[in-house]
């Protein structure tokens, strides 16, 4: 006997945080461990033409689904019985969605390249990415009803296949199109085994669509799309500029730099993504919401400054130990970028507050503004400055998103604290820094541990983190 998706939908404690962690966590390091292959295997210009493929299907990611994921989190949770209509609808309309997408990314790889190896590349990574749009549908069902742990299994079964084909390929002496094979191949497990939990614990028969459901959807998804465009031209754009403007030697030193960056995230996605169903129910509460936004924030910058201060003290030291000898150049533009990190921690977590409590058009509007800063910056430095200048800017855009961002919010929430917990975040920061400065160490590794000890002795003192925090957050 199936579940109603309303008898979940409060039950249990907690059931999403600790899911989420788990598979995100998982992607974070394999993630890491394939972006450190490839930068072994395939060097500073294969690894460029690797992040080019990579940005030009990332900018196209809004158009598998339009966001609508979100929207469709955001309805469940506070209508559980709409399930099956908008599972069923969301299916339908990725799948076509996703057709039309996968199409405009190869005819893109034709124009932006041509190379018979390039344009099937992309077309498998527009495949993986259309499969993953699919996975994001029921698992939005998942989210609403506080059961993550129902796609888990999926990720991690579909990451574990990612990592060893792609190591396999890569040590076998096949070129980037096994690569981006191997990403098929996660995609389609992860798909078949969320699929499956959806049908045990859901079930399949509940699902519905309709063509005017599917407009419908589109319709309403268009705020979500725009904003995943709009942050896609401002988070990826330079790459495609450094590819056009400069070559593949560029925008491998720019990827090499952005790597560590661009995958610490995840973090910070994991906490805001487990809070946005219960951001969602304080609509027009701005006590409550003002609390839960607090509290996300202090934990987000407890994690995030410290890392972020650490990584610019052993910059070099990490871009070698990552990629070799090699990527010591991407050192700089890493020590640039570096205070993205708390920056676009605290960007997530008040673009999720403004999403789930019906603003989706501020939030798709700041990041519209971001988008062209971002590409006009970059078309004024890149020529002259190559993957430095587009560190600039890209720290530039996300310091004018987070001003805009702090402004929105403001009638939503009452009070942040963000003063305080700078401050309870920054004196341990500041004494991990000292010690690091003043102890070398032998590998860059007794370094980071050398800084995680100290700032996390340090930290408890001034309050920036609590054990009891680690009790909250089991309950999200």
């Amino acid at each position: 006997m199936t579940e109603a998706p309303g008898e979940t939908a409060g039950g249990g404690r907690g059931g999403n945080l600790l899911a989420l962690a788990a598979e995100k966590g998982f992607r974070l390091g394999s993630g890491l461990a394939i972006n450190v292959l490839l930068m072994r295997v395939l060097g500073v210009d294969g690894f460029g033409v690797y992040g080019t493929i990579m940005t030009l299907v990332g900018v196209a990611t809004f158009g598998s689904t339009l966001g609508m994921e979100r929207l469709i989190n955001r309805e469940l949770s506070r209508a559980p019985e709409e399930t099956g209509r908008l599972v069923g609808t969301g299916l339908l309309a990725t799948a076509l969605l996703s057709l039309v997408t996968g199409a405009a990314v190869v005819a893109w790889a034709v124009a932006l390249d041509g190379r018979g190896s390039f344009v099937l590349a992309s077309a498998l990574a527009a495949l993986a990415l259309g499969l993953r749009g699919l996975v994001m549908i029921p698992e939005a069902a998942f989210h609403a009803m506080r059961r993550m742990r129902l796609s888990v299994q999926g990720h991690l079964a579909g990451r574990v296949v990612l990592v060893v084909a792609t190591a396999g390929f890569l040590l076998a002496g096949f070129g980037l199109v096994a690569v981006f094979t191997a990403q098929v191949l996660d995609a389609l497990v992860t798909l078949v085994l969320v699929a499956w939990a959806f049908r045990r614990h859901v079930g399949l028969g509940s699902l519905r669509a309709s063509w005017q459901g599917v407009r419908a959807l589109v319709r309403r998804s268009w705020p979500f799309g725009l904003n995943l465009l709009y942050g896609s031209v401002y988070l990826q754009v330079d790459v495609l500029l450094l590819a056009v403007l400069r070559d593949d030697t560029e925008v491998g030193i720019y990827r090499g730099a952005v790597m560590l960056i661009a995958l610490f995230p995840i973090i910070a996605t994991t906490l805001t993504t487990g809070v946005f169903p219960r951001m969602s129910r304080h609509l027009g509460r701005p006590e409550a919401a003002s609390d839960e936004l607090s509290f996300v924030l202090r934990v987000l910058l407890a994690v995030s400054l410290p890392a972020a201060v650490g990584g610019m003290l052993l910059a070099e030291e990490l871009m070698v130990f990552l990629g070799g000898a090699p990527f010591a150049v991407s050192a700089l533009p890493f020590v640039v970028m570096a205070p993205l990190l708390p920056l676009r921690f605290v960007n997530n977590a008040t673009a999720m507050t403004l999403s789930a409590l019906d603003r989706q058009e501020d939030r798709t509007r700041g990041v519209f503004y971001a988008a062209v800063f971002n590409l006009l910056a970059n078309l004024a430095v890149i020529p002259t400055w190559g993957a430095l200048g587009a560190a600039a800017t890209t720290l530039a855009t996300e310091l004018l998103l987070a001003a805009w961002f702090r402004w929105r919010i403001t009638g939503l929430v009452r009070g942040l604290g963000l003063a305080e917990s700078l401050l309870r975040t920054g004196l341990p920061t500041g004494l991990m820094a000292a010690l690091i400065l003043a102890v070398p160490a032998p590998h860059v590794l007794l370094s980071v541990l050398l800084g995680v000890v100290a700032y996390g002795g340090a930290g408890l003192a001034t309050g920036a983190w609590h054990p009891r925090d680690l009790r909250r957050l089991r309950r999200v």
